[in-house]
């Protein structure tokens, strides 16, 4: 249930809808309104909130398109939530991980044009370094390779292959000027990014414990 909070720009009541959450350490609390005003072409209201949970009381602005809609517009500033990412692909691929939580950053605060190619460079890393995992000693050539024959050559586990493969469909359709896959989006890239991931951990998990139990 939403709630409502009563501000008073130039003197003008209104009763509007607060964020969900605190922008910053994501708790839900009671926030406090410490200001509201009309923005300089009068087309909306930006209102200073206070967040209520003891351990944060950071400030932050929510924005309104009133008087005709009571719903917030978006808030600023605000800190990105990032996905929790399999341990074992964390180790495997520290790189992935960076620049995934900065594509996933830059997703959240609305640079889509920025976070497909970001996504897209990210899982790069992830299929290279995952194959130099299995043939360490053919690094060199991983590393040269366009990743759609990393996925083909050096990648065996049906699973992830399948998963990778749509995940450099989409990923390149995020970089190029046409794309061709038009009834999928950067939402289901990220998708398949998780779902090679977690097919990774799953083969790496297992193979650890068939190494350390030899029959």
């Amino acid at each position: 249930m939403d709630v409502k909070y009563n501000i008073t720009p130039g003197g003008h009541s209104y009763a509007v809808n607060g964020p969900d959450d605190c922008p910053l350490c994501h708790y839900h609390s009671q926030f406090e309104t410490v200001k509201a005003d009309f923005t300089n072409d009068n087309k909306g209201v930006e209102v200073v909130f206070r967040c209520g949970y003891r351990n944060c009381r950071s400030f932050f602005v929510g924005y309104y398109g009133l008087p005709q809609k009571a719903e917030i517009l978006r808030v600023k500033p605000m800190k990105p939530t990032v996905s929790r990412l399999p341990e074992a692909v964390s180790t495997i691929s520290p790189t992935f991980v960076a620049v995934f939580v900065e594509a996933e950053e830059a997703a959240q605060l609305g640079l889509t044009q920025v976070a497909g190619p970001g996504y897209r460079k990210a899982f790069e890393f992830l299929i290279k370094d995952y194959a130099k995992k299995l043939a360490p000693e053919k690094a060199a050539e991983i590393e040269r390779k366009f990743s759609g024959a990393v996925v083909s050559e050096f990648i065996a586990d049906a699973r992830i292959q399948a998963v990778a493969k749509r995940c450099l469909w989409l990923g390149n359709d995020e970089t190029h000027y046409l794309r061709k896959w038009t009834g999928h989006d950067v939402g289901d890239l990220v998708t398949l990014i998780k779902l090679t991931a977690n097919w990774i951990e799953i083969e790496h998990l297992s193979s650890s414990y068939v190494e350390s139990m030899p029959e």
